[in-house]
């Protein structure tokens, strides 16, 4: 806390002692705001800062919203706190109290879109989390009030939720769409763009010059590795990001090798988007200059890189 000259304890225990010696009403609100203020400061720099401190940075938003419960900023900075630890019903209240605080301390327009934002993603996770508790108790007896109240329910099973979602990947952004976006954005493909997708009916395929290719999952994510990567792909990086990591189980260079050369005979504009170099004496693979790539698929797929 070097930069701001002295320890946050220090400057507490300093505002505290002055309030309560003070008997003036009005510098009483005066020093409060201060301590206030200094909760939110030191949230947000235990929060931001190049080394941030998540515990101690809740404790001060906490010391804050004690204070003033309302106060906009100190309860968006503890909605991210929560929203990062997966606490979802916790973060989602304290965007809501965000977005509802008062006037003379209100949220700028970038946090106010934010919370609104993030407010929708927890609303997804809060969701998705009910309808696999629902789907877990379906075996249960219950009696006529539940099938009374199952039709006011929007969706009634976790897969009908997932359909409702899609998602486009592309170099630039990774966005959920709406379903008429999602196809109709598969129309608008430019010629030197490649689109990867997953869906029920196509399972895992490769497009480029209107031609398509259907693969193997194995390929698809290998595909996938390459084109979003930023830097040439190496075989031990097909090891562990795509095998370890994601498939969960390890797999020699020899095979590496023979799952390069395969994917290369099967996509005949193999050569079109992907160029060979090297780093140092291992052969790397990347997408070619000029070349872009959209992946579509549903907002619950996962890829090698997440």
């Amino acid at each position: 806390m070097e930069e701001y000259g002295f320890f946050p304890h220090q400057e507490e225990r300093r505002l505290l002692a002055e309030w309560k010696k003070e008997k003036d009403r009005t510098r009483r609100e005066e020093i409060e705001n201060e301590l206030i203020h200094l909760y939110v400061r030191f949230g947000e720099y235990f929060k931001m800062s190049s080394n941030p401190d998540p515990k101690q940075a809740k404790m001060y938003l906490q010391k804050a919203l004690k204070r003033r419960p309302n106060h906009p900023v100190a309860n968006y900075r503890l909605a991210h706190i929560y929203y990062n630890e997966g606490r979802y019903a916790e973060a989602a209240y304290h965007f809501h109290q965000a977005l509802s605080g008062s006037m003379e301390a209100s949220l700028n327009d970038t946090q106010e879109m934010l919370s609104h934002m993030f407010l929708v993603n927890c609303g997804i996770f809060l969701a998705s989390n009910a309808l696999k508790q629902i789907e877990k108790m379906e075996t249960r007896p219950y009696d006529e009030t539940v099938d009374r109240y199952r039709r006011a329910i929007f969706l009634h099973r976790i897969e009908d939720f997932h359909r409702a979602l899609y998602r486009i990947i592309t170099p630039e952004s990774d966005e959920i769409v709406t379903e008429e976006t999602y196809f109709s954005e598969q129309e608008q493909l430019s010629p030197h763009e490649v689109m990867l997708g997953i869906s029920e009916q196509d399972g895992f395929v490769v497009c480029y010059a209107s031609e398509f290719i259907k693969l193997e999952y194995q390929s698809f994510y290998l595909l996938a590795t390459i084109l979003h990567s930023e830097r040439p792909i190496t075989g031990e990086d097909v090891r562990k990001t795509l095998f370890q990591t994601f498939f969960g189980r390890d797999v020699t260079d020899a095979a590496i090798r023979k799952m390069f050369e395969r994917l290369r005979a099967r996509i005949p504009f193999w050569d079109d988007i992907i160029e060979t170099t090297r780093i140092g004496n291992k052969a790397a693979r990347r997408r070619k200059q000029g070349v872009s790539y959209r992946i579509f698929c549903r907002a619950s797929d996962m890829f090698p890189w997440e």
